[in-house]
């Protein structure tokens, strides 16, 4: 197969020749485009409204949706401060009564719940002769009234605030405003220790959603700021760090005014786009102005010019489009941001590939314009002497660096069936941030917030019997025995006291539960445990804040002792936000994982399309598996779960890697086409190595030395998303410049399909001269 040309038909050759004769109105056009973006650039909103999920038609939806009907929704927030008054104190209760009824006026908030509300309360009317007059009776209330644990520590120098809020009205930003001033309000009530600490998944998403968004941030700056000083360091010239920087720039406000025109808000997933976005802007103008120097040397600026459109716009385009066809998997994520991140990045890509396009057309044969405009310097210097002493293995010790690569892949790949998915996203999104601190602080005076609730759908008459109660008072025993269970609360222990009382018709719990039932009212707090209309009881589990594994593990054991002990009184199902955002966590994790082979079959077929060969385009395969092995062989290795940030790091890695193996392998049928002898073979190796190596070299350290940026997250997964990302990086250039050449040199059969397939051209090799 050859490079045609066919009159009439589109032609690279003639797209490049077409640019340069046009090049004014190409970049007058660019322009103009980028000063009209600034105005949608300038609407674009930053995302306040949390992390959120577009899964409203699943059944684990619909299941929440029934749970928060009967019981009331289970989103709240704890704040917690430190007491030195006495429980029964009339100023205790005068400054908890002056928090709720501020707190309440607050806007989203539904309810506030404290010692008083609970005291006020028709449940806690039930016993008789019941105040919380001392410490005493305080201490034998925790026994009985359920969730007082989350009120009031058991040494009672804790009081907690349970904060029911309305998550469509505020979250993200604007709840962590809200949050701030919950705490002045108590903070002011509560002068003698002013320290005020918050709790709870809306919390969690909040900080999330704000380190993510700052670890986006810097990604995207260090992205320019290497790009810059790479290209400067490179070409030894300030107008090549100008270029990308300028590149880089342009490329943001493209990229801002496509998200102000579609409504699409800056948020942690589609600021992390930037960073990606700069990054290909930075390697389109190392191509183009390596090749252009090299083309410099024998031509005039124009011809030059013309010459380096030839060799490198394919396969820069080609690059372009295989980074949108992994970003553009994106777009099925059930996570509303994730899509809106595939979407940004697949049209800032090729936004970016456009605009330097016509940057770098336009600015190098006025910047340089003789073989004297280039620096002598760009040879010799420390990066060239690494590419030439190490990168060069693959050339002088062909075997070793085969055997050397295989051996690297079978280590690595060893540890993939250690890999384990990440269900719950509690305790790995916080590191030594104060959240964590305050979670801390919570957790050890006060019963956590992460829960999860059993609700039990009571068959016929299950509660009007008296060895159903038993059996849920047994059940509740080995609930609390559990590893890593903090607490249940319920209403079975008020249950039991009550029917424990002195009575002629002796302990009858159904009786009791009966009378509790008749007394509620609609906002009570006894329609937090049970849904008399529907025959459910609820009960609250409080866990530790442990590992996904550790959490998952407690769920399966309540699982079959629920399913043990209600077998046939009662249907038995998990609920809440824990169990929500198991549910949609893994469904994401699912459709990242899922949508890989598709995109490795895409840009497989696109490799083919651009070499215009089907053994070349596989071999494309061979180097690019380096990455994708390195990811999954890390995550098993280093036991980093496959979580929703990490689930596409190998996605990510492939459609930004596989452009070495574009340009590379590229330049290599260029020189096959215009090579002849019987080293024809290794001889065009190694001058697509040496026309490659540098630029390929640059890029990859400019995408390492952004990564390194998010190992300085607040939260795991990103730290090891740029740990996985970086070491792809890394492995998918050795295996570009080392492996594949050694393959090549040591499998003779493929040097001579290669031989014989790719032949030279005359014709060609002379128009390839001109």
């Amino acid at each position: 197969m050859g490079f045609k040309r066919r009159s009439g038909a589109f032609s690279w050759d003639r797209m490049g020749d077409v640019v340069v004769r046009n090049l004014r109105f190409f970049a007058g056009c660019l322009v103009l485009i980028t000063l009209l973006m600034i105005l949608p650039a300038t609407r674009i909103q930053v995302e306040g409204s949390g992390v959120s999920f577009t899964l409203d038609d699943s059944q684990e939806s619909r299941d929440y949706r029934d749970f928060v009907e009967s019981f009331g929704t289970d989103d709240y927030v704890l704040l917690a401060v430190k007491n030195n008054l006495k429980v029964g104190d009339p100023e205790l209760n005068r400054r908890m009564a002056r928090v709720n009824r501020k707190l309440g006026a607050m806007e989203s908030v539904l309810r506030v719940i404290d010692l008083g509300t609970v005291e006020s309360s028709g449940l806690f009317k039930l016993i008789p002769g019941s105040s919380f007059k001392d410490e005493k009776t305080m201490g034998d209330f925790f026994q009985i009234i359920p969730g007082l644990g989350r009120l009031i520590a058991r040494d009672m120098k804790t009081l907690g605030f349970i904060i029911r809020i309305d998550n469509e009205q505020v979250n993200g930003f604007e709840l962590e405003k809200q949050i701030r001033q919950m705490k002045q309000v108590i903070v002011t009530a509560f002068p003698e220790h002013p320290r005020c600490y918050a709790a709870g998944i809306p919390v969690l998403r909040a900080a999330f959603e704000r380190y993510n968004l700052v670890s986006a941030l810097v990604f995207g700056s260090l992205g320019l700021v290497f790009g810059t000083l790479t290209a400067f360091y490179i070409f030894k010239t300030l107008w090549a760090g100008a270029m990308v920087f300028l590149a880089s720039l342009g490329s943001t406000i493209w990229t801002l005014g496509i998200m102000g025109i579609l409504g699409i808000p800056l948020n942690p997933v589609t600021g992390l786009s930037f960073g990606f976005i700069l990054i290909g802007s930075a390697t389109t103008v190392f191509h183009f102005v390596s090749t252009y120097f090299d083309h410099l040397k024998t031509h005039f600026p124009d011809p030059a010019l013309k010459k380096t459109f030839d060799t490198v716009l394919r396969p820069c385009f080609m690059c372009a489009l295989t980074t949108c066809a992994g970003f553009l998997s994106l777009t099925l994520s059930p996570v509303e941001m994730v899509g809106q991140a595939g979407i940004i990045i697949c049209m800032g890509v090729m936004a970016a590939f456009l605009l330097t396009l016509g940057l770098v057309a336009f600015c190098l044969p006025r910047m340089y314009n003789s073989r004297d405009a280039v620096s002598p310097k760009m040879k010799g210097d420390g990066l060239d002497y690494i590419i030439q002493k190490y990168l060069v293995v693959g050339f002088k010790l062909p075997g070793l660096s085969l055997w050397a690569g295989i051996l690297s892949l079978i280590i690595t790949a060893w540890a993939i069936p250690n890999i384990h998915y990440t269900k719950h996203l509690t305790r790995p999104m916080i590191k030594t941030t104060p959240e964590s601190r305050e979670l801390e602080f919570i957790e050890s005076n006060l019963v956590g917030t992460t829960s999860f609730s059993i609700v039990l759908t009571c068959r016929d008459n299950s509660l009007d019997s008296r060895k159903f109660w038993l059996y849920l008072y047994q059940f509740e025993k080995k609930l609390k025995a559990m590893p890593g269970v903090q607490g249940v609360e319920s209403l079975t222990p008020l249950v039991f006291h009550l029917a424990r009382m002195p009575s002629p018709a002796g302990i009858r719990p159904e009786k009791v539960f009966q009378q509790i039932v008749s007394q509620e009212s609609e906002n009570d707090l006894i329609r937090t445990y049970v849904d008399p209309a529907s025959k459910k009881l609820r009960l609250i589990v409080h866990i530790q804040n442990q590992t996904s594994q550790e959490i998952e593990t407690i769920l399966k054991q309540v699982e079959i002792e629920a399913d043990k002990a209600f077998a046939r009184t009662a249907e038995v199902s998990l609920s809440g936000q824990l169990i929500l955002l198991k549910s949609h966590t893994t469904d994401l994790v699912s459709s990242q994982v899922k949508s890989l082979l598709p995109v490795l079959a895409v840009i497989t077929l696109m490799m083919m399309f651009q070499l215009k060969s089907i053994v070349l385009g596989l071999m494309s395969l061979i180097p690019n598996a380096f990455p994708l092995v390195t990811i999954f062989g890390i995550m098993g290795w280093f036991h980093i779960p496959i979580d929703p940030l990490t689930g596409f790091a190998a996605v990510i890695s492939f459609g930004l890697s596989v452009d070495d193996s574009i340009h590379f392998l590229t330049q290599f049928k260029r020189e096959m086409m215009v090579s002849s002898g019987p080293a024809r073979v290794e001889n065009s190796l190694k001058k697509a190595w040496d026309t490659t190596a540098r630029a390929l070299v640059s890029t990859t350290t400019v995408l390492f030395l952004s990564c390194l940026g998010l190992l300085f997250s607040s939260f795991s997964h990103v730290v090891s998303l740029g740990v996985l990302i970086a070491s792809a990086s890394i492995m998918a250039l050795a295996g570009d410049l080392a492996f594949m050449p050694a393959l090549v040199l040591r499998l003779p059969p493929l040097n001579k399909w290669l031989s014989h397939k790719i032949k030279g051209n005359n014709g060609l090799a002379l128009n390839h001269e001109k």
